[in-house]
């Protein structure tokens, strides 16, 4: 056909009509009627137009059950009584599924029941759906039945998560873990509302906590200030223990300097020491998992800072069971991390 101004409208032959086209005449520009949705595909073949319709089609497995059932006993009545309902509900869903199959299953005519070859061919895969089926149930209900657990970690010790987790799994294997990291003060708070069960905290104690031991400490940093300017510092900007613990250390020893930058977060102190701006104190083996962080020369800043203490807290509704994979958890966690006895 020509393309021009003119649609051609092929509902007659849609329809079983006249195999003639119809022709409607539109005006240049004019919209275009909107074409009926219900094909989804329309063929031509010389004057014949066919039509093929794709429907979405789903088997519930409830039917597929019966029809197993139905197989294995032999008929409809020994699968009532092995499905405990009655022989009409099972006639009525294998009629539901032969609507759905578009094809009779059984060959009613002959005894003992058999197979159409549309019903061996679902027989060849219902077992395996069902089977998928119970499966992804099964797999749902062990993970609904996993204990969450939330647990804290001083960001200073996150290089060790990984061990804590793995040795959570050990302690407690159904134990779901939602982990994270943090500045202690801001971690203990989370403790106190109930957000975290428990926490590895350094330098901030909680009403309910043990002291694990006392984190060593050692400067860090190459910044080199001109002589008689004050020495820069990376300090965390607020509520931070390490951060305290080194301006008190500063203090005493009357060391003048300046904080340069100011950072929101350890990780931000960090990169500012691999920068070569500024010098900080950090755990003393900081430089074993970060080799870009270089020990600041002897005498710049003295001795270092006396440790600090690394406390295991809890939250007032920490459900017993879980304590003891915790502290497992944190011993494992802090083996490598240099701690002086409590």
């Amino acid at each position: 056909m020509k393309a021009s101004a003119s649609g051609v409208d092929l509902s007659g032959c849609l329809a079983g009509g006249p195999s003639t086209p119809r022709t409607i005449t539109r005006t240049p520009n004019a919209p275009i009627p909107p074409t009926p949705a219900a094909p989804s595909t329309v063929t031509t073949t010389g004057t014949r137009c066919e039509t093929v319709l794709i429907l979405q089609r789903d088997i519930e497995v409830k039917l597929l059950r019966t029809f197993i059932a139905v197989v294995d006993e032999n008929g409809f009545a020994r699968a009532a009584q092995a499905l405990h309902v009655t022989q009409p509900t099972v006639s009525q869903q294998i009629k539901r599924l032969e609507t759905i199959i578009q094809a009779p299953l059984f060959q009613r005519t002959k005894r003992p029941l058999q197979l159409t070859p549309a019903g061996r061919e679902v027989m060849a895969h219902a077992r395996r759906v069902i089977l998928l089926n119970n499966e992804v149930l099964s797999k749902i209900s062990a993970f609904s039945s996993q204990e969450l657990f939330s647990m804290g970690c001083s960001v200073h010790f996150a290089d060790g998560l990984r061990t804590m987790l793995a040795q959570l799994a050990v302690e407690r294997p159904r134990l779901r873990c939602a982990m994270a990291t943090g500045l202690s003060a801001v971690l203990a708070d989370k403790l106190a509302q109930g957000e975290l069960e428990a926490a590895i905290l350094l330098g901030t104690r909680t009403p309910r906590s043990e002291i694990l031991g006392r984190l060593r400490l050692a400067w860090f940093g190459q910044a080199l200030p001109a002589p008689g300017e004050r020495l820069p510092v990376a300090l965390v900007s607020e509520r931070s223990a390490l951060s305290d613990r080194i301006i008190e250390t500063l203090a005493e020893r009357d060391v003048a300097w300046h904080s340069v930058p100011r950072c929101s977060d350890p990780l931000a102190v960090r990169a500012s020491i691999q920068a070569g701006l500024a010098y900080t104190a950090l755990p003393a083996n900081a430089h074993h998992n970060h080799p870009s962080l270089r020990p600041a020369p002897l005498g710049a800043l003295g001795p270092a800072p006396e440790p600090l203490p690394v406390y295991l807290a809890f939250s007032p509704s920490v459900r017993e069971p879980v304590v003891d994979a915790a502290r497992a958890a944190a011993r494992a966690m802090l083996k490598d991390v240099p701690l002086s006895p409590p």
